[in-house]
């Protein structure tokens, strides 16, 4: 009976992370009660479980808050930085200007998943494209339901883990867990970067042109959340194109070539962008107020991811866990298909990428390794496979891109779907083909 108490409140737990996610109820307080309703049907003592020194909810938070919140902070910082001084913006208007309308789509999906790429946070990705979109959309004859699908093609390419050397957690997090480089399983990674790639923007452009022949799409007035881009005064303020590229280029190379410490890199990164966006940033915003507020933005996303690793640890402390842990262990998949299995599925539930791949590799990182695989190719697989399932529509991030940009869940979800939930996951085939003819 014990037993089966701790597995509904394990249910009931996820299933309120869930619904908090859908209905944007703070993510910190459904973490909290999820937590209180694991340990009361498990049998542990409620207070001591969440506010106890030696408490799971609260060691959980506070070893990753531990580990990851500078790192979250500098990373929003540099994205703040190159989006109030017009950087971003100068690099994506240079290419897009250079190569043609008829390119716009593939440079936008690019240049969106090379920022993100170099360290700049999906969420704050979110905010610096949306009014670029707005003006480049039309332009190129996109319809702009297909904004929340475009724009997810863009942040999920390079953040889920798919290319070697990316900076963002979902990359990072394996890289502390398992003891592995950040380039882990190269070939691998860039063979699942091309399927997103070709698969993803393919699907893209066929939709664009149905769009195209839709008379309904072509008169959809969706009210837009946010300002139109000055580009006069961008032109004449954001830093030239190769500067731009400066910072970041510099912050990749040295934590990629040269193995300089994450927060190091990030903390070179940021400071090369003050100096040389400093006029751009002192024009309008003063850079005072950008170091502040970016700095600010990351602490918020990673107190929140913590709190759900806290309720992983809440369930780890449960009698039912060994008994859940080895039926999903015992899951009939072969070894790094389960491994995928595995962590998209704790990633789904917990409706963050971050978080669900940070529990499944602190739960079962050592199991999958006693299989026989390497760290490296866990480390990728699992990357790739956290940014799967994680993108249902109750996903933080995908409640932003609707809400942002007004297009209803009706009309733009499909793309979204298609775009970080199937591509995702189907970019492991290619990974478990090219292993099992190389190993």
């Amino acid at each position: 009976m014990t037993i089966a108490f701790s597995v509904i409140g394990i249910l009931l737990a996820f299933g309120a992370l869930i619904f908090a996610a859908y209905k944007k109820i703070s993510m910190f307080l459904a973490a909290v009660l999820a937590a209180a309703i694991v340990a009361l049907f498990g049998g542990l003592d409620v207070a001591a479980s969440i506010v106890g020194a030696e408490g799971p909810f609260l060691i959980g938070m506070k070893d990753f808050v531990g580990s990851w919140l500078v790192v979250f902070a500098m990373g929003a910082l540099l994205g703040a930085l190159y989006d109030k001084s017009g950087a971003t913006w100068r690099i994506s208007s240079t290419l897009i200007n250079k190569a043609g309308t008829q390119w716009t789509l593939l440079i936008y999906v690019l240049v969106g998943g090379l920022l993100v790429y170099g360290g700049i946070q999906v969420t704050v990705m979110i905010f610096v494209l949306l009014p670029f979109a707005k003006i480049l959309f039309p332009k190129a004859g996109i319809p702009w339901y297909l904004f929340p699908g475009i724009t997810g093609l863009a942040i999920a390419t390079f953040a889920m883990g798919q290319m070697p050397g990316s900076l963002q957690m979902q990359n990072i997090i394996p890289s502390r867990l398992l003891g592995t480089e950040l380039t882990a399983a190269p070939v691998e990674g860039i063979l699942a970067t091309l399927f997103m790639i070709i698969a993803g923007v393919g699907y893209l452009s066929w939709q664009c042109k149905r769009g195209r022949n839709d008379p309904a799409a072509a008169i959809e007035n969706y009210q837009v959340q946010g300002g139109i881009l000055d580009e006069k005064e961008l032109e004449g303020r954001a830093p030239h194109f190769l500067v731009s590229l400066i910072p970041m280029v510099v912050t990749f190379v040295l934590i990629n070539g040269f193995g300089v410490e994450l927060l190091y890199g990030l903390g070179a990164g940021c400071i090369l962008s003050v100096l040389m966006f400093w006029k751009a940033l002192n024009g309008v915003h003063g850079v005072s107020d950008v170091l502040s507020e970016g700095f600010n933005n990351g602490i918020f996303p990673c107190i929140i991811i913590a709190a759900v690793v806290g309720v992983g640890k809440v369930v780890s402390a449960t009698e039912v866990f060994a008994l859940v842990q080895e039926n999903i262990i015992n899951l009939p998949l072969p070894g790094l298909l389960k491994v995928a299995a595995i962590t998209t599925i704790i990633a789904g539930i917990t409706g963050s990428a971050s978080g669900g791949l940070t529990i499944a590799l602190e739960l079962f990182g050592e199991t999958f390794v006693s299989w026989g695989y390497t760290p490296e190719i866990i480390h990728r697989v699992a990357s790739i496979a956290c940014g799967g399932l994680d993108t249902l529509p109750w996903n933080g991030t995908v409640v932003m891109l609707f809400a942002l940009s007004g297009v209803s869940y009706k009309k733009g979800y499909l793309h979204v779907a298609v775009e970080t939930v199937i591509l995702p996951l189907l970019s492991l085939v290619p990974v478990f083909i090219y292993y099992s003819l190389t190993h």
